[in-house]
């Protein structure tokens, strides 16, 4: 008896037995140590492009580390802030002091913010725009939980009055980790946006063309919270306005202009305007061989003789400034199509400020404005906008949003151009139908209700409040098709497959964070600890302690039996 009961305590599973149960009841111990929290934020990347060979913004989107509070020192953290503090610290050491991501907590509703406060998020966006960092940067609206996120991450930091409490509470304190989807993909190496193109034909052969042309992404240093509602959504709804307001003229042979009208929406115009460059290459050859391809269809289609007398490129002009800019590579002579244009704009509305500029272009850096990529081409065009910069904040802004639109000014600027581009196809006095002085009320070629108001609203609610940024492939392909099938009630439109040459867009503009609260890995290597000396104690007791054993099994047999 004596032999069989020393026999059981040399049993190896029972060694192994109490390991599993003492490792099991310690890790799930561990566990419940904490309350257990799990906090989910819908959170967005900022930007990442290239241009030229240079990268700018965030290189990276997975998330997989500690969060910690602004200034903190740990070796793989999240530094979790809110963009007022971003604003009070110095951006470049935030770069440079963290290792892993950072998640910057913007307002929950944007739109509501003061006068003050909007300048502060403008002047965030800047600081953002010049960041080119390996961390994984994201902003996330600012609610409820992220305010709970922020309290126990700043609680823990500021708890420890003494280093060994600190070093105590890194051990076997809780921390909350914050991790991200991997399972968003990034963008296709065979990735192309759509150009689409709109066309209303003269139907006689060398007839000189007016091109319109509005670029249709998005961006700003958070492009997937970004709706571009002026830039460029004010300009992808006048060309779609215009479309409709002038197909009624090419209804019948009769009330035809003795000109070929196309209407350009391109892709990929925040990235040094590749879809405009793309589109001017494929003409070209399209003009040289007679024909262009429509992609979508490969089918060839004849344009015979088509000739650009002018491409006027629309952006920004849905608020009401006061004027309009008509932006040119240089000042053009007096007979052509843009100066022509320009004098017919100030004798339609000459209560507004329309003001001609005109800049020398640069070949060796990015274009400033659409029409540079035509004027490089040596194809004239002209830009109207309402911005009296290119570096105008509010053309890269988070606050470009559709509640600052004017839709009224909007109306009036796609009818004043409307008005001008009719004028001069059908060779229309420039100071109007009529010269008499007698005549004094408002002489138009349309009518007053032309321009529609509720088809003008209901193009901004689809095209202009919502994020189109290029890197995101699910919004382009939607926009892209929206904007074909809207078009294709008014005129022949074709789409054409937009290569990027000198410029690269990322994917992943939005991501899905979790905010969890765990131990740090420092506790499991803790309880590995104990576990491996648990297992040396008991391997020596249970091989070197017999003679402890034989005794207590005899004083066990002798109080029983």
């Amino acid at each position: 008896m004596q032999e069989e009961i020393i026999d059981f305590f040399r049993n190896p599973a029972l060694v192994f037995y109490m390991t599993l149960m003492l490792t099991v009841c310690v890790v799930n111990g561990s566990q419940q140590a904490g309350e257990v929290v799990e906090t989910e934020f819908h959170a967005y990347r900022i930007h990442q492009y290239e241009i030229s060979g240079n990268m700018y913004g965030s290189k990276n989107y997975r998330v997989s580390y500690e969060a910690v509070s602004l200034g903190a020192r740990a070796i793989r953290r999240t530094t979790v802030t809110t963009w007022r503090e971003v604003l009070k610290s110095n951006v470049d050491d935030l770069w440079e002091l963290s290792t892993g991501a950072v998640l910057i907590f913007i307002p929950d509703n944007i739109d509501e913010l003061n006068d003050v406060d909007r300048k502060a998020f403008i002047d965030l966006e800047q600081k953002l725009a010049k960041v080119k960092t390996d961390l994984a940067v994201y902003v996330a609206p600012y609610d409820d939980n992220a305010s709970s996120v922020i309290s126990d991450i700043q609680n823990r930091a500021d708890n420890f009055p003494s280093a060994f409490q600190a070093l105590l509470q890194s051990v076997s304190g809780n921390t909350i980790s914050i991790t991200s989807s991997d399972s968003i993909p990034e963008l296709p190496a065979n990735y192309k946006p759509y150009n689409i193109v709109g066309r209303l034909s003269s139907g006689e052969r060398a007839t000189p063309t007016i091109a319109f042309v509005a670029h249709y992404d998005t961006t700003s240093v958070i492009p997937g919270v970004s709706p571009g509602a002026d830039s460029n959504g004010s300009g992808v709804v006048a060309l779609l306005e215009l479309l409709a307001v002038l197909s009624k003229f090419y209804d019948t042979p009769s009330t035809r202009p003795p000109y070929n009208l196309l209407f350009i929406w391109t892709a990929a115009g925040k990235l040094n305007f590749q879809g405009t460059r793309h589109w001017i290459e494929e003409f070209q050859k399209g003009v040289d061989a007679g024909h262009v391809v429509d992609s979508s269809s490969n089918e060839r289609k004849v344009f015979l003789d088509d000739r650009i007398d002018l491409a006027i490129c629309i952006e920004s002009i849905g608020r009401n400034t006061g004027g309009l800019y008509m932006r040119a590579g240089k000042a053009p002579s007096e007979n052509s199509a843009a100066a022509q244009l320009f004098r017919r704009l100030r004798n339609i509305a000459p209560k507004k400020n329309i003001e001609l500029v005109s800049k020398k272009i640069s070949l060796t850096s990015t274009s400033s404005w659409e029409h540079e990529k035509f004027n490089i081409k040596r194809m004239p065009a002209i830009t109207l906008s309402t911005l009296p910069s290119p570096t105008d904040p509010a053309r890269n802004s988070v606050l470009d949003l559709p509640s600052l639109l004017d839709e009224d000014e909007l109306i009036s600027n796609i009818r004043l151009i409307a008005e001008g581009v009719l004028g001069y196809i059908l060779e229309l006095p420039e100071t109007g139908p009529s010269t008499d002085s007698r005549v004094t009320s408002e002489v138009s070629m349309l009518s007053k209700d032309a321009v529609d108001k509720q088809r003008v609203h209901h193009f901004i609610r689809q095209f202009a409040s919502r994020p189109r940024p290029v890197g995101d492939r699910k919004a382009t392909e939607s926009i892209a098709a929206n904007l074909a099938s809207v078009a294709s009630g008014y005129g022949q439109v074709f789409k054409s497959a937009v290569g990027f040459v000198d410029s690269k867009p990322f994917g992943v503009t939005q991501n899905r964070l979790v905010a969890e609260r765990v131990k740090p890995a420092v506790f499991e290597l803790v309880i590995a600890a104990g576990v491996f000396a648990y297992l040396s104690v008991f391997y020596f007791i249970a091989t070197h302690s017999q003679k402890s054993i034989e005794g207590t099994v005899s004083v066990i047999r002798k109080s029983i039996f």
